[in-house]
């Protein structure tokens, strides 16, 4: 993850532990009709039944696993190689951490504004370069009933309570924002996390006092991730 500047937002907390955060193709499918190269056909419609050997039969309109392809979509960046520029008015800060990661295996860029609050405001992207759930296929299609309960679970363990919660997009790969509120917690965070093929990134804007700009700078931020 490259940036040409320096879960929106994860809670993160400072050192003095402050808390901030197809169509589907049929492949090799024989032909079963007139002049084809599959089994012939009864033309009354009234073939041997399947055997059980056959197992049951295929619900009408259902492509086999074995016969499905990823067809001709393109694949989604990685997103490590996705690029991004620091917002107007921000600047990076050091001495942060997350208080409830998704995985324990991260890399992170906290922004701070310029001219500070008296809260703790911050922009974070993270990168999570290793996610054992399936959120994908082997097509690289996004499991939404995957990702929901992912994201379900690490609510309940981090003590998260999410509205708001929608699907989006952001530089082409799909992704899921939300308004996180934490438990024992006086910040609010908007999050919005891009869904990779085995990763997640995570953009996150947190503020106490400091919401305009904040989201300001969360938008900004958002608008300016691009492919690597």
């Amino acid at each position: 993850m490259t940036s040409s500047g320096p879960r929106s937002t994860a809670g993160v907390r400072l050192c003095r532990s402050v808390a901030v955060a197809v169509a589907l193709l049929c492949a090799g499918c024989t032909s079963t009709g007139p002049g084809g190269s599959g089994e012939p056909v009864d033309p009354s419609g009234s073939g041997p039944p399947p055997s059980a050997a056959d197992g049951p039969a295929a619900p009408p309109g259902t492509v086999p696993p074995q016969l499905r392809e990823c067809g001709d979509q393109e694949a989604a960046p990685a997103l490590a190689d996705l690029t991004w520029t620091t917002p107007d008015g921000f600047e990076d800060a050091g001495g942060l951490t997350q208080i409830a990661p998704l995985e324990p295996d991260y890399s992170a860029t906290y922004l701070v504004p310029q001219q500070p609050g008296t809260g703790v405001e911050v922009l974070v992207v993270v990168h999570y370069p290793q996610v054992p759930a399936e959120l994908t296929d082997d097509c690289g299609e996004v499991d939404r009933k995957q990702v929901d309960a992912y994201l379900a679970q690490w609510h309940e363990e981090a003590g998260v309570t999410a509205t708001a919660v929608q699907w989006t997009e952001v530089a082409g790969v799909p992704a899921v924002s939300e308004r996180e509120r934490y438990q024992g917690r006086d910040f609010i965070v908007d999050s919005t996390i891009l869904i990779g093929s085995g990763e997640l990134m995570m953009i996150s804007c947190q503020w106490t006092g400091q919401q305009d700009v904040i989201g300001a700078g969360c938008e900004e931020l958002l608008t300016s991730v691009s492919g690597g």
